[in-house]
């Protein structure tokens, strides 16, 4: 059964919680009162369609201010509902000091909370779903601001036209342990459209970017003349995405959530035999033209080419099975420490976790033989394949036994590391001849790598393979060593519903 990466919803959470982490703003900003100071909602659309409500309330006790975001999703796929929710916290001394964090997501059957304190040039994050808590400690970004500090600076640099500066900012929800860099652009008055009403308001452009990422996400937004966020945009699936200031009774009005599962979809304008094709070059592009694609990763399975004109040739080919099924190297456990640890999703320290392993390993010694016997496994442990499940630990996995292709990449890189091989998640695409009435597609995925040797090795076991078919392109691999999923979908946000993907050559065997 294909299932296509409903990723896409957790994503555009996470993007929203940074839109919206310094929009509230108050009337005396240098010296707000004490208690609730500011209590804001905005609705959410997608292609004009409503899809949730954004909540900022921000509040001062003594000399601290608490920032409280709230942003809820609700859409459908195939007909499936996937209702997204997270709570996202922030403790600053008035002067816009970062203090503590913390951040529930609320996108499967458990909830997950993750919590942070940064003291001394650390930060200390601790994460906590079943069992005993994870936690880690990295050092805190130099200089990086929070909400109450983003919105403090914001004030300093004021909203003349013309004025352009650059933040760095710390946003747990994105990553745990790098910052986030974001370019501020003040531009012309000029009317907009606020619920049925024409207003003047500032027209801003805000770029947020991660580290070795060339392309940013870009939001506008217009503001009033105090600073207050009236509207914004953030372009993602190919649509637009707009929250709008509202009433809290506006925002909490019932509504029909849309279908999203056409627009994340490429066509492959051909058909493509999976069993038979041994190697496959593809070309791939935006199709706006604007822009590149961002780092193509290159795996054993895959190597990526950068052209002239922004695009990528692409050559995918199955692995030599054989000679892995051969590989007794040990693993350098230091060098791939990131790889075998333990951590908030692919938690393989779970006593549940590493008896699953121990039972679906089995007898096998070698790496490959070990990972075959886990894919296996999880294959078929997981029989409940629905899309009901946002985002799900390998602990909860491993519980409820649930879930489509992200339940199955975690859970397999969980069992993974509890027999010691070192394993990666891979978001990409994956070619499904018929799925939800569409045929000859490419749909969003999850799935897994293991390193054998000296290669990492893909094993879908969603999909039941472990020798992965060379329709599988793999846009972004990640540890998933902390609670944020930046680097893991950060670079999808401006290419999900914008991809075009043309098939250059196709070599199959017997």
């Amino acid at each position: 059964m294909h299932c296509t990466c409903r990723r896409v919803g957790r994503m555009l959470i996470v993007a929203v919680v940074v839109m919206t982490g310094a929009e509230a703003l108050a009337a005396d900003y240098s010296n707000p009162p004490q208690g609730v100071f500011v209590d804001e909602w905005m609705t959410m659309e997608m292609g004009g369609n409503r899809v949730g409500y954004v909540h900022v309330e921000i509040s001062r006790t003594g000399d601290v201010i608490y920032t409280s975001n709230l942003a809820s999703m609700s859409l459908k796929r195939m007909n499936s509902p996937v209702k997204i929710m997270q709570l996202q916290t922030s403790e600053e001394s008035l002067d816009g000091t970062p203090r503590a964090f913390s951040s529930q997501m609320d996108a499967s059957v458990q909830k997950m909370i993750v919590s942070g304190r940064i003291e001394a040039g650390k930060v200390h994050v601790t994460s906590k779903q079943f069992g005993e808590p994870t936690t880690a400690t990295y050092d805190y970004p130099a200089g990086a601001l929070m909400s109450w500090g983003t919105y403090l600076e914001q004030h300093k640099q004021g909203f003349k036209p013309g004025t352009q500066y650059d933040l760095t900012v710390y946003e747990p929800s994105m990553a745990a342990d790098i910052p986030v860099s974001m370019s501020i652009a003040i531009g012309e008055k000029e009317s907009i459209d606020l619920n049925g009403e024409t207003v003047e308001a500032i027209r801003t452009k805000q770029v947020m970017k991660l580290p070795n990422f060339p392309t940013g996400l870009e939001t506008t937004a217009w503001i009033d003349v105090e600073g207050n966020v009236l509207k914004s945009s953030l372009p993602m699936m190919g649509v637009e995405t707009v929250m709008t200031r509202t009433t809290k009774e506006e925002a909490l009005a019932d509504f029909t959530p849309p279908e999203f599962f056409a627009p994340t979809t490429i066509p492959a304008r051909k058909p493509i035999n999976r069993a038979k094709s041994t190697e496959i070059e593809y070309v791939l592009r935006l199709k706006n033209g604007d822009g590149e694609l961002p780092p193509i990763p290159t795996t054993g399975m895959q190597t990526p080419t950068r052209q002239e004109d922004g695009s990528v040739k692409l050559v995918v080919k199955r692995m030599d099975h054989e000679s892995l099924a051969k590989v007794t190297k040990p693993i350098d456990a230091k060098k791939y420490a990131e790889f075998l640890g333990s951590n908030p999703m692919i938690n393989s320290d779970d006593e549940a976790v590493k008896k699953m392993a121990a039972k679906a390993r089995g007898t096998a010694t070698t790496p490959y033989a070990i990972a075959d016997n886990l894919r296996r496994y999880v294959s078929e442990v997981i029989e409940d394949k629905n899309l009901d499940v946002g985002f799900a630990s390998a602990s909860e996995v491993c519980r409820n036994k649930q879930g489509d292709c992200s339940e199955h990449g975690v859970l397999l890189a969980a069992l993974g590391r509890a027999c010691g091989l070192p394993s990666r998640v891979v978001v990409g695409v994956v070619y499904v001849p018929v799925f939800g009435g569409e045929e000859n597609i490419f749909g969003f995925h999850m799935w897994t790598q293991f390193l054998i040797g000296d290669q990492w090795v893909d094993f879908d076991a969603a999909q039941n393979e472990t020798d992965c078919n060379a329709t599988h392109i793999a846009f972004s691999v990640a540890s998933l060593r902390d609670a944020g999923l930046g680097q893991l979908v950060f670079g999808l946000m401006n290419v999900i519903g914008n991809l075009d993907i043309d098939i250059e050559r196709i070599e199959a065997g017997t």
